[in-house]
């Protein structure tokens, strides 16, 4: 099978099917011709493309109302669709916006602008795939950052970030855009568009290309070689009339692009588009994030659990032996824990783990990592750590759970902790985590409600 993109050509004059195939065949591209809509709309199910080009005049169903269907239907409407034609009324290219086309191009088609929006239409949808197909984690290449950052609208509100140096300019769009439902804030430097994206919840940059400082394509280029704004939809406008602007502006990640005078309807239907597919990755996003936290994470407690906790303690050894910087495990086990559920209950057993890992996760610092290592065990990574001060705290963790003001029924529970140092137990992971396991059983035969230090005598009472 064939792991090329695969893109449907739909026009009614075959010699139109065939230059548009001699253009994308080179390129790598597994295309297939149709000729009419009812065709296209018949093939589909059966060979699902990547990216759909497609004439709008057509006998029969014409390309308006394929666009239409396709993007009614829960199966087809995420494949992009490119509508090319002849007609060049901006009315004809508006109706095509708004059925749901994702670009409207006017024969006869130039080569390198048809092969730049194939190629930016071809990476979104693969993106969308790479997201939807996510389920869970193959391998996270940092700790999970919690979701957070990024100033929202106060009214919930779409954020349009106009950069515009050119105050009639900038003006006339501001009207434009008056009594849409967005919030348009204005800026006139591209440096300062970098930064407002990284720090505030952006949908849409409506991007000037000539600005004082930084060019608009570069603007443009870092945004979307950043995880954290790439979902951005970038929306570039000027009055450069070169092609080579604007196929180098596609090259460089643009989602859309208008040439100035800007007209108010052909504005306002893209951004509505724009606006519309940076929901629909943000949705995608969250959801993939959602399924990376819920593959990391313990459900009960809200810890990492045991299968994050050994990939992190394998990064953090090796972080530390690179350093030359001292880290330590600490093992925690509840004490007398079958008893206090056999009396109670599993449901107040259940509330004394969570109630226990927000005490752990209370008593760590920020850069140190908790998880729920199984059953009542819990264990405890502390990075770039003084080996001195690590017993601290465990002790820490250990006297909070005696506290009178806890929400939970804590009576006749204590802990027992264990604590290993790397490198000065243990040469390796799997070595510190048999030292500190050993530390707690120490600590467990000496009478529980104690810290176990690997190699010394635990502290005397």
């Amino acid at each position: 099978m064939s792991s090329a993109p695969k893109i449907l050509i739909v026009d009614d004059e075959p010699t139109n099917v065939k230059l548009v195939t001699a253009q994308l065949s080179p390129a790598g591209y597994e295309t297939q011709g149709v000729y009419s809509g009812e065709e296209a709309l018949e093939l589909i199910p059966r060979w699902t493309p990547d990216l759909v080009l497609l004439d709008i005049m057509m006998p029969g169903i014409d390309g308006y109302e394929v666009v239409r269907r396709l993007k009614k239907d829960d199966r087809y409407r995420d494949i992009p669709v490119i509508l090319i034609t002849a007609l060049d009324g901006l009315s004809d290219k508006v109706t095509g916006l708004e059925a749901g086309a994702d670009e409207f191009l006017n024969k006869p088609v130039n080569a390198a602008e048809l092969m730049a929006r194939v190629k930016s239409l071809i990476r979104l949808k693969q993106t969308q795939d790479q997201l939807k197909q996510q389920k869970a984690l193959p391998e996270v290449e940092g700790f999970w950052d919690r979701p957070g950052g990024g100033t929202e609208s106060p009214l919930g509100l779409p954020t349009v970030l106009l950069v515009e140096d050119d105050e009639k300019d900038a003006r006339l769009i501001q009207g434009y855009l008056l009594g849409e439902p967005y919030v348009v804030k204005r800026i006139t430097g591209g440096e300062e568009a970098i930064s407002r994206a990284r720090q505030e919840k952006i949908d849409v940059v409506l991007l000037d290309i000539l600005l004082p400082d930084l060019d608009g394509l570069k603007v443009c280029q870092q945004l979307k070689a950043r995880e954290e704004t790439r979902n951005i939809q970038v929306l570039l406008m000027t009055a450069l009339q070169e092609l080579e602007v604007k196929v180098k502006g596609i090259d460089l990640g643009a989602d859309d692009y208008l040439v100035k005078p800007v007209n108010i309807h052909e504005l306002r239907v893209r951004l509505k588009s724009l606006i519309r597919k940076k929901a629909y990755l943000d949705n995608l996003q969250a959801n993939y994030s959602r399924a990376l936290q819920s593959a990391i994470t313990d459900r009960l407690t809200g810890l990492y659990n045991q299968a994050f906790f050994h990939y992190s303690l394998e990064k953090e050894v090796r972080r530390s032996a690179r350093e030359q910087m001292a880290l330590a495990v600490i093992m925690i086990d509840v004490d007398h824990f079958k008893e206090y559920n056999d009396t109670r209950g599993h449901l107040a057993g259940d509330e004394l783990l969570k109630h226990l890992g927000a005490l752990i996760r209370e008593n760590i610092r920020d850069i140190d990592l908790a998880a729920r290592y199984g059953g009542d065990e819990f264990a405890v990574i502390l990075s770039h750590t003084d080996p001195d001060k690590t017993d601290l705290v465990a002790e820490r963790i250990r006297q909070a759970l005696a506290r009178p003001s806890s929400p939970v029924a804590t009576n006749g529970i204590t802990l027992s902790l264990g604590v290993a140092v790397f490198p000065r137990d243990a040469a390796d992971p799997q070595q510190l985590l048999h030292c500190a396991d050993q530390a707690l059983y120490q600590a467990k035969r000496e009478g529980k409600n104690r810290i176990g230090t690997y190699g010394q005598s635990p502290p005397e009472e």
